[in-house]
């Protein structure tokens, strides 16, 4: 089935809040799992912390591996249908479902059986993301022809995906405190965050059901999985875009896991400082994605992106260096944030404009946003485990020898500096191929 003579429909306003509202509504059902999951499964679900730990890698490890091919699969079953918004569809209905069953009392089940049925359900609602985000994402390139609108789809996506965050973390222990008589409340959280996000996937689904594929259906080449990774290599633009969103990835994600040690030690600031210190960065990360679009119709597209790198480099170094007061520390948050939210929307939009143009070459667009999808878990990942190794290299922080002590805060020190610095500086260096590569596509 070719659809590639389909125009796409007028971006009306309440498409662009739909859309908004896929990401929104996805991420109300998954933020709450880093957030509190695996404190429910140490104190309430009684698994050995260890054991915890390695539930909640095992989606992670998965992904890496099964984001391209669910990716490609996302096409090919999307092009039976003739739409991607079947995709969309069953990971409205499924992933509420999935959320809620994370959160049954399973205590009374054996250990092993018990770890086995949360691996399975941490495995399944891993996989229904992945399939959710690629047909979400990849739906952009059939809702709109030119960058201005993909940008506009993609800052909806960014800020939908944001406010969920800012609800999960301020709804869910209020929620989980107002069911606290039962099980601590965590299947009463988990039933109305799974509702809320049921409704709001539901409008994004209302407002793209019929939308014909159009961009990923213009071939019935089917190659074998490692034939077609080797040819998605010829786009350099889409490599390089990747190679910055993963720098971007472990840079924010070392910043955000050194920051509660860095609060202690450093700054000696009581635990709730870190929600001070966030809450700016994450205002400010909404304003970043909400003027993207704005920015993106009046600068180039290799300035806009190279100018926000700077930008989340120096906002990293105030914020992580600089005075250590009050005042200081928020406005480095705030420019920092501010860049990150506007990088979010022109690094997405770049990768699709990238992914886009290779489709006339029988390329699959899901394998792409599967293997974007794939990227940022990567850097995720890095971040976290760079930064593990990190804080053993920097040893006892109340070690009881004053000097010992006092080593130990500055390597903490470097480490908290230096680790977000030198990925974004990486970041920064990418850019020079990609902005040939994108001049080069241009002309």
């Amino acid at each position: 089935m070719n659809n590639a003579n389909h125009q796409a429909p007028v971006l009306r306003h309440g498409v662009v809040a739909g859309f908004g509202s896929g990401a929104l509504g996805v991420s109300l059902g998954a933020g709450v799992i880093p957030l509190l999951f695996l404190f429910y499964l140490t104190e309430f679900a009684k698994v050995p912390p260890a054991v915890a730990g390695i539930l909640l890698a095992l989606p992670k490890l998965t992904d890496l591996v099964l984001d391209p091919v669910i990716g490609r699969r996302t096409d090919q079953w999307a092009r039976r249908s003739g739409s991607r918004s079947h995709l969309i569809a069953i990971g409205t209905v499924a992933l509420p479902i999935v959320l809620v069953l994370l959160f049954v009392p399973m205590s009374g089940l054996p250990l092993p059986l018990r770890v086995c049925v949360l691996g399975i359900l941490l495995i399944i609602q891993a996989v229904l993301l992945t399939v959710f985000a690629v047909a979400h994402t990849a739906i952009v390139s059939d809702l709109a022809d030119d960058t201005t609108g993909r940008t506009r789809l993609m800052s909806a996506r960014a800020l939908g995906q944001t406010i969920a965050g800012l609800a999960v973390s301020v709804a869910a222990p209020q929620l989980a405190s107002a069911f606290h008589t039962y099980e601590g409340g965590y299947l009463g959280m988990a039933a109305v965050l799974a509702v809320a996000a049921f409704m709001a996937c539901a409008l994004c689904l209302v407002m793209v059901r019929r939308v014909p594929m159009r961009a990923g259906a213009t071939t019935e080449r089917a190659q074998p999985l490692l034939p077609a990774l080797r040819a998605t290599l010829r786009n350099r633009a889409f490599y390089c875009i990747v190679a910055i969103l993963i720098l971007l990835g472990a840079s924010t994600t070392a910043l955000f896991s050194a920051l509660p040690f860095a609060n202690k030690h450093l700054l000696h600031g009581a635990p709730e400082q870190l929600s001070i210190l966030l809450t700016p960065v994450f205002l400010a990360l909404l304003v970043g994605v909400t003027v993207a679009p704005w920015l993106t119709a009046r600068l180039r597209t290799q300035t806009l992106l190279g100018a926000a790198l700077i930008l989340a480099l120096a906002g990293v170094i105030w914020f992580t260096s600089g005075p250590r007061v009050h005042a200081s520390l928020v406005a480095g948050g705030i420019v920092f944030g501010f860049a990150v939210g506007v990088l979010t929307v022109l690094i997405s939009t770049l990768a699709i404009e990238a992914a886009t143009r290779m489709q006339g070459a029988g390329e699959s667009l899901g394998l792409y946003l599967g293997i974007l999808f794939s990227a940022e878990k990567l850097g995720q990942s890095l971040g976290g485990i760079v930064m593990g190794f990190g804080l053993d290299w920097v040893g006892r922080l109340d070690a009881p020898l004053a000097a010992a002590n006092s080593a130990a805060l500055g390597r903490l020190a470097w480490l908290y500096t230096g680790v977000p610095t030198a990925a974004l500086l990486a970041a920064i260096l990418v850019l020079f191929p990609l902005a040939t590569r994108l001049h080069k596509d241009a002309s």
